[in-house]
């Protein structure tokens, strides 16, 4: 008999088996999908290494800094300043927190005035004292309204906070909680942002390494017998003394009875190759105009092995899920793109893949904190695991892996360990 069956081979599954199989328990993961990583893996398609999404990791994060060996991910920073996008007109807005030459840049760009300038830097002030967690505390709001209260002017709000903190929240409207908002621009500000040289996917292949993974193996139903819980599963009858589900929501609740779906938020993403450099450009690309592009970024430069030898690759970012087939949603995308590079470059570009994930968070509004499942549930032995117990994203899965981890061996100082810390 298992110590602990985990239902889920992503981010949090993962991180509760690694933490369990470290103290020594028995442990088992079961992932219905023929690899692990869910959200966070990547593939290569015609030799290009495309991650899942447009996602980056945040080195600064907590959970991050306790379960990954950062050098073996072999990390690239992300230059710390962005390019604003309107049509063919390019204005880099540097970061003056991480990047002391970004303070030039961005007091002379003439992206922001001059007004909004003081205001990052006295944001960022702000924001540098507290302890990280505690900046998930305390009276919530929009992250539109937090910004507007700090003095922010539409310009800052449109040419940098909507396409960039949108690709974040994957909500350009910035009703995302301003609670999020602040952890996120701290996490930015103590660590900034880096891809792994191999792809993001490296990060699920570290914490599955040692662990004991069974893919291609779907849970159907759970029956607790008191002392221990039987899976039924597409490979058999599985007894263990704990099951830690973590799966999608839907799945989840399906499998618990535990209302836990909160809904979803949806993204889609394109990705080109290019025969020839477009655009030398490392810098994230935002997308100051209307339009479906939110942000882009030519992967390949800053991470030349991600393209193969003397071609590109870059990587669209449009939120939600336009209601267009793959063909008519290619034709807009490039018909913006067009505007930035002209016509004959955006036709050169090759598409390798149309992506669209359709639940890549679920939605955070303010005070959203005050919905959140716990880890028990009302089948004896069975805990649940998963970024819905604390945040949509890297830190959250993490962080709720590791408390349930905690919970079966009884680590009160785990168990005590506050969301963001």
């Amino acid at each position: 008999m298992l110590d602990v069956l985990v239902i889920g081979g992503g981010l949090a599954g993962l991180t509760a088996a690694r933490t369990l199989t470290r103290a020594g328990k028995r442990v088992r993961v079961l992932e219905a999908a023929p690899e692990v990583g869910g959200r966070v893996r990547s593939r290569v398609v015609d030799g290009f290494t495309i991650d899942a999404g447009y996602q980056v990791l945040f080195p600064s994060y907590p959970a991050v800094l306790r379960q990954l060996d950062l050098g073996a991910l072999d990390l690239v920073p992300i230059p710390p300043s962005a390019v604003v996008r309107r049509g063919s007109r390019a204005a880099v807005l540097g970061d003056p927190i991480r990047d002391p030459a970004g303070l030039l840049s961005t007091l002379t760009t003439r992206v922001l005035p001059l007004g909004d300038k003081l205001r990052v830097v006295k944001l960022a002030a702000s924001l540098r004292a507290p302890a990280p967690h505690t900046l998930l505390t305390g009276p919530d709001e929009s992250t539109e309204g937090y910004l507007r209260r700090q003095g922010f002017s539409d310009v800052a709000l449109d040419v940098f906070f909507r396409p960039f903190f949108g690709g974040i929240f994957l909500d350009r409207r910035l009703g995302t909680s301003a609670r999020l908002f602040r952890y996120y621009f701290r996490m930015l500000m103590d660590g900034g942002a880096a891809l792994p040289r191999a792809g993001m996917g490296a990060i699920t292949a570290q914490l599955a390494q040692g662990v004991d993974v069974r893919t291609d193996t779907r849970v159907t139903r759970l029956v607790p017998h008191g002392e221990h819980v039987t899976a039924a599963t597409s490979a058999g009858e599985i007894d263990a003394r704990h099951v830690i589900v973590a799966t999608d929501p839907d799945t989840t609740q399906q499998l618990t009875g535990e209302p836990v779906s909160r809904g979803s938020v949806g993204s889609t993403y394109l990705h080109y190759a290019a025969q020839e450099r477009i655009d030398p450009e490392t810098r994230l690309l935002l997308n100051a105009e209307d339009g479906l592009i939110n942000n882009a970024q030519w992967v390949s430069s800053g991470v030349p092995g991600r393209a193969p030898a003397g071609q590109h690759l870059l990587t669209v970012s449009v939120l939600g899920l336009p209601e267009l087939d793959d063909d008519a949603l290619d034709a807009r995308v490039r018909g913006e793109l067009s505007r930035w590079y002209g016509q004959e470059a955006a036709l050169r570009l090759r598409t390798l893949l149309t992506e669209r994930i359709r639940h890549a968070q679920y939605p955070q509004p303010p005070e959203y904190a005050a919905t959140l499942p716990g880890h028990a549930t009302d089948l004896p032995g069975v805990l649940l695991a998963g970024e819905i117990t604390s945040m949509s994203g890297i830190q959250g899965a993490m962080e709720s892996g590791e408390k349930a981890a905690a919970i079966v061996l009884g680590d009160l100082a785990g168990m005590s360990r506050p969301r963001g810390a």
